[in-house]
């Protein structure tokens, strides 16, 4: 019996329907992310399961028990906002420890456990601080802090770090990765960053349009998306989709990209079976930009490698890595390259794919072949 599990739930508002028929589980201990684009439903989602949105249909059940009817306050989950909400004339120990002070906790014991999550969260020295003088960083830490006090069974975090610049972004996701590999909580995070949910996640759930496009691990979602819409969502850059056919060859059979002049023969990707496409299919071949690399740059473990020749259009140098955009199959590309290959825009140059990391969708269903 998975800790916890949402079945079948359905949410309304009105005639329209938000979440559509959601299945998930999670394991004691795991921390699942909720992705995808604004409007997809991962935020009210959220909610039903801290109780501050009734749901329509279905059932929550925490540790086997039903929890869709009991009062937020019951339900021993707490919950980290995007906006931090914190009390402005408290200090922030009176803020970490406010929760438990309105639960009659007593004194000793709370100071105690604030003392605690502050040395967890490294924020011993802020405590006597007012919100007003913590920076933004400073103010998720204690949000995460008042949570952290009161040790519930689950905790929910909507959003935490979109408020927070470039760099302290990944900073607080270190902490957050940290402080769950610390503490084994369980916990269930929404965000519309890819790379949070990937870098965080033991699972992730991906979402469009009220719902589920593909649960599993994050190698999983990355690796083997089951559409074109996870496909597409996860991966920064994202996954290169060109639109090829089916030919008959002498070699069984090849995926065939148009080009302004001529086309492109790509051998069949190991993922799928050549005997199972007819010829003339359309297909989308799908490639990630780190599969498509410069010749000395390629996997020597890789079991089937072919070179494709392509003008450089742009070079987007990355530190590590320089990213390239040529024309395939009619759409630009994007390859990752070595940091030091040696490149001009215009220049025609041979790009080396990793075939080993290939898929085929069907254009018709969006799903993976």
């Amino acid at each position: 019996m998975a800790f916890l599990e949402i079945d079948r739930l359905h949410k309304r508002y009105g005639a329209t329907e938000i979440l559509k028929g959601i299945d998930l589980d999670l394991d004691q201990g795991g921390f699942l992310v909720l992705v995808g684009p604004s409007g997809c439903g991962k935020s009210t989602l959220l909610n039903t399961i801290a109780g501050l949105e009734q749901i329509t249909g279905g059932e929550i059940r925490l540790e086997g028990r039903k929890i869709n009817d009991l009062h937020p306050s019951r339900r021993d989950i707490a919950m980290v906002f995007q906006s931090y909400a914190l009390y402005p004339t408290m200090s922030i120990k009176d803020n970490i420890g406010f929760g438990l002070e309105m639960r009659k906790v007593p004194k000793a014991e709370r100071e105690a456990a604030i003392a605690r999550v502050a040395k967890t969260l490294q924020i011993e020295h802020l405590l006597q601080r007012r919100p007003s003088q913590l920076s933004g960083g400073q103010r998720q830490r204690v949000a995460m802090g008042r949570a952290l006090v009161r040790n519930p069974r689950l905790f929910l975090f909507d959003e935490p770090l979109s408020n927070l610049d470039a760099k302290l972004r990944v900073d607080m996701r270190t902490e957050i990765k940290r402080l769950h590999q610390q503490t084994g909580t369980t916990i269930v995070y929404v965000t519309h960053d890819q790379i949070e949910a990937m870098t965080l996640a033991t699972k992730i759930a991906v979402l469009k349009d009220g719902k589920l496009q593909q649960v599993g691990t994050p190698a999983e979602i990355y690796n083997r998306p089951d559409n074109l819409f996870v496909a597409d969502f996860m991966g920064s850059p994202s996954m290169n989709l060109m639109a090829g056919t089916v030919r008959a060859s002498g070699n069984g059979a090849m995926i065939q990209l148009a080009q302004r002049e001529g086309s492109i023969a790509l051998q069949i990707p190991p993922s799928v079976t050549a005997r199972d496409l007819p010829p003339e299919k359309k297909v989308i071949f799908g490639i990630r930009p780190e599969a498509i690399t410069d010749i000395d740059g390629a996997d020597r473990h890789a079991s089937q490698l072919q070179t494709i020749e392509g003008r450089v259009d742009v070079i987007e140098p990355a530190g590590s890595d320089t990213y390239v955009v040529t024309q395939l199959g009619g759409k630009e590309v994007i390859a990752r390259m070595r940091a030091e290959a040696s490149l001009k825009v215009g220049d025609l140059v041979p790009f080396a794919f990793n075939l080993d990391k290939a898929l085929l969708f069907d254009p018709e269903t969006g799903y993976r072949l």
